[in-house]
């Protein structure tokens, strides 16, 4: 499966599997379906859609691990959240309206588009160190509504 066609669906459980894992150590269906508040049959049959498409190795009753691309994926989804999230937060949005918004725009994101969004934000962060820039920014941007 190329990366191009993992569903959304698919980004999310990859990127609970590497969440919980990262915690934990390893990842099993029902950490998964509680994490998506999903059922774990959904999550089963998500196992083994991935499984087939080489991102992921499952053990039916056992744990999943992500394979190298599917940890490629995972990883790129959840920067691209927290990416899409500090930029919202940047322009005044509400943090947790900020990491909702991020969980619907971080699918589907093209490479070009990630890396010029985060290429933005690095440059927002630089210039809002400088205290003019900073208070022309907020006027500009957080007070107009």
């Amino acid at each position: 499966m190329a990366e191009e066609k993992v569903t959304r669906r698919n980004e999310d459980l990859l990127e609970a599997i590497y969440e919980i894992s990262q915690e934990k150590g390893y990842a099993k269906s029902r950490d998964i379906a509680a994490a998506l508040k999903i059922t774990p049959a959904t999550v089963t049959d998500g196992f083994k859609k991935l499984q087939d498409a080489g991102l992921v190795n499952y053990e039916p009753y056992g744990g999943v691990t992500l394979t190298k691309e599917g940890l490629g994926i995972a990883k790129r989804t959840k920067q691209s959240h927290i990416m899409l999230c500090h930029l919202l937060e940047l322009v005044g949005v509400d943090s947790s309206v900020a990491d909702h918004d991020a969980c619907i725009m971080e699918h589907g994101l093209s490479k070009q588009s990630y890396q010029k969004l985060l290429n933005m934000v690095g440059f927002l962060e630089e210039c809002c160190k400088d205290p003019t820039i900073k208070k022309q920014f907020v006027e500009m941007v957080l007070e107009k509504k």
